[in-house]
């Protein structure tokens, strides 16, 4: 099943942007997020986030991206 995933624009304490699906209560606000695509995990999302920009700082929210969260 392929859900929609975003990356917040801004970093976290740890300084990852972190990755949530498109209905996670705690996604950002529009203007804080980046569309990354519509993937069958956090994992592919993640490495697509990863491919677009350039970055490696890409973390998985708790809540709805738990196993590509590291704490």
């Amino acid at each position: 099943m392929y859900n929609l995933y975003y990356y917040n624009k801004n970093t976290d304490s740890h300084g990852n942007h972190e990755v949530h699906t498109g209905n996670c209560a705690y996604c950002p606000s529009e203007e804080n997020r980046v569309y990354i695509g519509y993937y069958n995990s956090c994992q592919e999302a993640i490495s697509a986030a990863k491919r677009q920009t350039g970055l490696y700082n890409f973390d998985g929210c708790y809540f709805c991206c738990n196993p590509c969260h590291r704490g």
